[in-house]
């Protein structure tokens, strides 16, 4: 089974454009920066040279758009920004370049920070102008997705064309249909007796205090494994209740949504070929309408239920362990548990 990090995708997207003619008013059409997500971008550009992980449009002879696809593990706006901005001060284009604006912005489930700058770039010769280079350097968030985004004009001041492409970025509509908890309120959840993590998007009941194993994940950086698991536990009363989630973000980016199916599906095929090689009773069926193995096994008469499942790009285990009245436990577990995005 592969295990990843759980990292966040990057993508660059270069717009260098020369223009002296007349501005006239801008139309724009979307386009497919990957599977997940959408861009608008000016209609005369045309599709020109593209592969997996790299796109290009082009306008003219001298316009285009270049899309490429990487993946980061920070989400710290302000520093990927700087970062990105500084960077490109290499390039004899950008040399100079003065900040003239800075924006922030945030549009249903995307933030991002744009910056402006302008640069003099001086012509050679007898009777060449000097002509100013307006710059943009962006960076926007959509959940586990990053973009990192650079533009730059040579005498057309397209600042307004640039920012509304930025912010046109959206994500397309996942056609896999998962089962989630509607309506998500979660000061309600609270007060039903859920015990809620927004922040791996589940929420259950468990007679003790479910606790990110911070101990676990530490041994498992010691011993060389990925850090891509997500361990939940506690111990109440002799029973052991635990949740694990792993993250395949790194793995699946990118792919579609048959892939990510096909990838689920052999994933569960693995564990059930090295449950039966260890003589771990199993079986296959269904929880809430996914897709799931249950399992279960004895150890220093400690009996252990389980079932593992997936969800998107994750997956998912829930484990109930004790030596008296496992299976009722291990029932009322797993029928509280909820997706909640």
């Amino acid at each position: 089974m592969i295990k990843s990090k759980h990292i966040l995708s990057i993508i660059i997207v270069t717009t260098i454009i020369f223009s002296c003619n007349q501005k006239k008013e801008t139309t724009y059409s979307k386009k497919d920066l990957n599977n997940d997500f959408t861009i608008e971008i000016p209609s005369d550009y045309f599709s020109y040279g593209n592969n997996e992980n790299r796109k290009v449009w082009k306008s003219g002879e001298t316009s285009f758009l270049f899309v490429e696809t990487k993946y980061s593990n920070s989400s710290d706006l302000n520093k990927e920004i700087q970062e990105y901005a500084s960077a490109q001060d290499s390039k004899d284009l950008y040399k100079n370049k003065r900040l003239v604006n800075t924006e922030n912005f945030e549009n249903e489930n995307l933030k991002g920070i744009i910056l402006f700058y302008k640069s003099d770039v001086k012509g050679k010769g007898a009777g060449l102008v000097t002509l100013t280079s307006y710059i943009t350097f962006a960076v926007v968030q959509s959940n586990n997705t990053q973009f990192n985004i650079e533009s730059m004009t040579l005498s057309d001041d397209n600042f307004d064309e640039i920012s509304k492409s930025i912010k046109s970025i959206s994500s397309q509509t996942n056609s896999i249909k998962i089962p989630v908890a509607n309506s998500f309120d979660k000061n309600k959840a609270i007060e039903e007796g859920y015990q809620v993590f927004q922040e791996d998007g589940f929420m259950v009941k468990c007679k003790g205090e479910l606790k990110l194993d911070r101990l676990r994940i530490q041994q498992m950086k010691e011993a060389g494994m990925g850090d891509n698991s997500r361990p939940y536990h506690v111990y109440n009363n002799g029973t052991d209740y635990n949740i694990n989630i792993s993250s395949f973000e790194e793995v699946l980016f990118g792919k579609t949504d048959k892939e990510i199916e096909d990838y689920n599906k052999n994933d569960l095929d693995y564990y059930q070929t090295k449950f039966d090689e260890m003589s771990i009773k199993n079986n296959r069926g269904k929880f809430k309408n996914y897709d799931a193995v249950y399992y279960e096994n004895t150890q220093d008469n400690r009996l252990t239920k389980a079932v593992f499942f997936h969800h998107k790009k994750k997956s998912y285990m829930l484990q109930v362990t004790d030596n008296t009245n496992v299976e009722k436990k291990f029932s009322d577990f797993i029928d509280t548990f909820e997706i909640i995005n």
